[in-house]
Order: structure tokens, then sequence, then C-alpha cells
């Protein structure tokens, strides 16, 4: 009976061992085929990253300076509203660099400039002004319009919205809400809108002062293709490289009297510095006084609380709306939110979903690599790997 027994138990053992051997075979089969594509996927995803990382690292020769060594950069600052394809020309900058004699011109455009609109539509006396222009003509028509004014046509364009304007000065550690109230700040000034303009000059200069790095560096390159990214313009990544080369070789943080500011037409102004640590106290200052006088389109009279509210509920609203979505991802609306969570996942919520309206495979793989190239640059290690998991899909796909 014992001998029986040991034979059924060895008999049983040996099937057992049998079925695990194949099991184990085919288990360690499966695991290797989908060991080989993980392996495949994550080289393909490197490969795409290095890809897009060698754009943000390698200097072309690319020349944005003409014959005459001066290169003419046009900032714009576009202030569109939700869906808006047009927009005023909220602020004008006329940057220009000249590298043979090592001097940078800024000059200043009030946006209520006098300025033609086109023919055909009937316009109020009070349409006509430079800003105005951008939003009845559309941004061709209002750029023609500033180079008639400065008497001078640019060379490149940068138009910056108000979601890039927040995102920039986050990249730079700087007050993101408060910097962008200080720079939209007129009311308080006798002067007005003309004073505003030059503030916007006055920034400018201290940011080139603080910002431009003495010598350049891998972490540099990164920031400021992040930056490029972040902002419209015509100019290359190579040629503005260049352009922060040119300004690096001035060495303008001991050498400040090589940017000079100016104003077209000109107004008697002063120099108000944008100082970062007593911004509250010189914002209060400024406008508490005015808030119960000013008209309700300039003060919402809402706290920070209540419009950070107001904006989630209405991306939650529309999170399902691909026309929101698209103006969404191309205005970076998440950068108007404060809470650095919520930025992330809101920011992650429309690429993912924005991606999903996009016919060209190569387009998607580019936005998710330089979403998952920031990412990574800012030490969100978390929020790279959920970019990395949808890149796995497209690459799969």
């Amino acid at each position: 009976m014992k001998k029986i027994i040991l034979i059924i138990l060895v008999i049983f053992i040996f099937g057992l061992g049998t079925w695990f051997a194949v099991y184990g075979l085919s288990s360690y089969r499966a695991q290797s085929a989908e060991r080989e594509k993980t392996e495949f996927l994550n080289k393909e995803i490197e490969q795409l990253l290095d890809a897009r990382r060698s754009d943000a690292e390698k200097i072309e020769t690319a020349d944005p300076f003409g014959e005459d060594g001066v290169a003419r950069v046009l900032l714009v600052g576009l202030d569109r509203r939700t869906g808006d394809t047009k927009g005023h020309c909220d602020a004008i900058q006329l940057v220009t660099i000249d590298k043979k004699n090592q001097k940078v011109t800024i000059t200043a455009v009030p946006r209520g400039t006098y300025s033609p609109l086109p023919p055909g539509e009937k316009h109020l006396p009070t349409d006509y002004y430079v800003s105005k222009s951008c939003e009845v003509g559309g941004l061709d028509y209002g750029i023609g319009q500033i180079e008639k004014i400065l008497g001078v046509k640019s060379d490149y364009l940068v138009v910056v919205g108000f979601s890039e304007a927040l995102g920039i000065f986050r990249y730079l550690d700087l007050p993101a809400t408060e910097t962008l109230e200080w720079l939209r700040h007129r009311q308080g000034y006798a002067i007005g809108e003309p004073q505003r303009a030059h503030n916007h000059s006055t920034f400018i200069k201290q940011m080139m002062i603080k910002f431009v790095p003495e010598e350049s560096s891998v972490i540099d390159k990164a920031l400021q293709y992040i930056i490029y990214k972040t902002v419209q313009t015509d100019l290359s990544f190579s040629e503005a490289r260049a352009i922060v080369d040119a300004l690096s070789a001035m060495d303008l943080k001991n050498y400040t009297e090589r940017i000079s500011l100016f104003m077209k037409p000109a107004y008697a102004v002063q120099d108000i510095p944008y100082a970062e640590e007593y911004l509250g106290e010189y914002l209060d200052k400024m406008i508490k006084p005015l808030k119960d006088i000013l008209p309700g389109d300039a003060y919402s009279g809402l706290s920070e609380e209540e419009v950070q509210t107001k904006l989630l509920e209405i991306i939650n609203e529309k999170k399902e709306d691909p026309e929101f979505i698209s103006w969404a991802f191309e205005n970076n609306l998440w950068l108007q939110i404060e809470d650095k969570d919520k930025r992330l996942a809101t920011q992650y919520d429309i690429i993912s979903e924005y991606i999903l309206s996009l016919s060209e495979k190569t387009e998607r793989e580019n936005i998710l690599a330089d979403y998952i190239l920031e990412m990574e640059n800012y030490g969100e290690d978390e929020w790279a790997e959920k970019g990395k998991d949808l890149l796995v899909e497209e690459i799969d796909w």
C-alpha cells in the first residue's frame, strides 16, 4: 500500500513538475517577449527624447544678425480672451540688439497710440489706437501699424500671451501673479498708459541684467528651450540662442549703460524699478485706493482665490469640449493656475486630451517629448513617467 502511495506521489510530483516546467517556459517566453517589447519602446522613447534634447543643446550656424550686425525683435504681449483668435496688442516693445557696437535699445509703443483701422467697417472715434488695430485687423495688420509708428521694420516677432507670461515668471522664480499685476497697472500713474509702457521696458532691462548668462551652459540651454517653446516666434531656437550669446558677450551685469530705453511717440516718464522684495507693498499702495473708483472691466473685485476657483471651474466644465481644449493647449492655460499640484494635473489632462485631436503621429510624439523634457527639467519625475506612458501608447499605436 505504501509502495502504491509512493508511486502515485512520484507520478503526481513529476506531473506537477512537468506542468510547472511547461507553464514556466511559456510564461518566460511571454515575459521575454514583453521585456523585448518594453526595451524596444524604452529605446524608441530615449531616441526621440535625445533628438528633442539636441534641439535644446546644439547651436547651429544660423545668424539672426544682418550685415550691419543688428537684430530687431518685436515683442508683443497679446491680451487674448478665451476663444479669441486675435486679441489686443497689450504690450509693444522693440528690442534692438547691436552686436557690433555692443548696445541694446528697447523702444516702447504705448498701446493707446493713434492708429488707422482697416476700411469697410464702422468704428467708434475711440477705437483708433494701435492696440485695437491688432484686434480689428489681425496681428499682421497691427504689426504693420506698429512698425509705421516705430519708423523701422522688425526682423523677428515674439508673441507672449497672458498664460505664457505667468509661466515665464514662474520659470524665472518670480512671483507670477504680482509681477503681472505690476506690469499691467496703469491707473495709479498720472500719465497712465505711457508710464506703464515704459515700465515694461524697465522690466525687460532688469531681466536682461539679471538672467542673461555670463557663460553658456547646458542648464541655461534647457531653460531657454522651455521658454522658447512657451512663446510664439518666427525665430529658430538656434537664432534665439545666437542672440542670447551676443547679449552674454556684452556683460550687461557690469555694463548696464549698454541698455537704453526709448518711447515712440515720446512722453515724459519716470524710471520705476521692478523691486521683487517690495512688490506686494507697492501694489497695495497703488491699487487699493483705486478699487472703489475703477470701472468694472478694469477691476473685477474678486480675490485671487475666487479668480482661481472660477478658472478651475471653467476648465472642468469645458474639459470635454475639443475646441476649448485646443485653445487651452495653444494658450498654455494651465500656467494661470497658482497651485502647483493643480497646475501640473491640469497641464497633463489638457495635453492628453489635445493629442487625441491630432492626426499626425509625429506631432503627437513631439508634443509628448517636449512635455517629458519639461517635467524632467523641473524634477517632476512622476509626471515625466506619466508622459512616457502616453508616449509608449503613441509608439506602440
